[in-house]
């Protein structure tokens, strides 16, 4: 897996390019790393067609690229980085164009934290096997200790990110190619921003979520203009021993009760990054079985 990027951006610091290959890059995230950075150079319009094919026959590639990249923002000040996985053998101008995938982070973590746990690695064997590929887009929500009512993250997400990502890489735009997840925090702004933007997301993932305010109560709210048979793919999990137990059983409670399809998944582990390690294989299926 081939990464480019460089030191974090700081004010009269330029930015230093490097390359070096994701197994040394991207160890499990601890506190105080440093995170590389780079900016895009290419821009590619999108348009929405058909969900795509599989790899192109004839390609060599066995890993794709990440890049780490600045994106615009009015909203969040200085700017929104994210780390974007490209997939092996990437057209900027593919036949079909590519389903993303959303991966957001938690608390004291970063946007390389999910590339620590090996998704990356885990897309490249399955698109090499004939997994339809993807593009994975990981955003830092570098003000992750906010209280939620003061974030602009999720609307960061839905009125820059994502119109961003679809003006620049050729993006599937239909509802089944988008699909959002996120750990601890970053499950709870996956379940928070499914709900309120009812139509984007095809596939929503809550690992280990933290359940924000009202969300419980919106699945029953949504139902009084959509019917079941209009939600997203819903897969929840957690820890036997998650401190967060209790919030995640209520959500869940709130889907069964109300007939909403989901996988729901109680396993040994707490909250911590050895449980999502030992369950981020199982993730990726979930999401990628949208694609196939």
């Amino acid at each position: 897996m081939t990464y480019s990027g460089g030191k974090p951006l700081k004010i009269g610091i330029g930015l230093l390019l490097l390359t070096c290959l994701i197994s040394g890059c991207f160890p499990v995230w601890t506190p105080g790393r440093v995170m590389p950075t780079a900016m895009i150079t290419t821009v590619v319009a999108s348009t929405a067609t058909p969900i795509p094919t599989a790899t192109p026959t004839g390609c060599t590639e066995t890993s794709g690229n990440i890049e780490r990249i600045k994106v615009p923002s009015e909203l969040l000040e200085g700017g929104l980085w994210i780390s974007l996985y490209k997939p092996p053998c990437y057209e900027v101008t593919p036949e079909t164009p590519y389903p993303v995938l959303y991966l957001l982070h938690g608390q004291g973590m970063d946007d390389t934290f999910w590339l620590g746990l090996g998704v990356a690695e885990i897309a490249d064997r399955a698109i090499i096997n004939g997994q339809i590929p993807f593009l994975m887009v990981m955003p830092f929500e570098e003000r992750n200790f906010d209280p939620i009512g003061d974030s602009k993250f999720d609307e960061a997400l839905i009125q820059e990110l994502l119109p961003w990502v679809d003006a620049n890489y050729p993006t599937c735009t239909l509802r089944e190619c988008i699909a959002i997840g996120g750990i601890s925090r970053g499950g709870g702004w996956a379940v928070h921003v499914a709900l309120r933007n009812f139509d984007t997301f095809g596939a929503v993932g809550a690992h280990s979520m933290g359940l924000m305010a009202n969300d419980r109560w919106y699945v029953s709210h949504l139902l009084e203009t959509h019917t079941i048979a209009e939600f997203p793919r819903f897969y929840v999990d957690r820890g036997e021993d998650d401190y967060l137990a209790g919030d995640i059983d209520l959500f869940e409670a709130a889907l069964t009760s109300n007939g909403i399809p989901h996988d729901y998944h109680v396993a040994p582990g707490r909250h911590d990054a050895a449980y999502w390690q030992a369950h981020v294989a199982e993730y990726m299926k979930w999401y990628m079985l949208g694609w196939q």
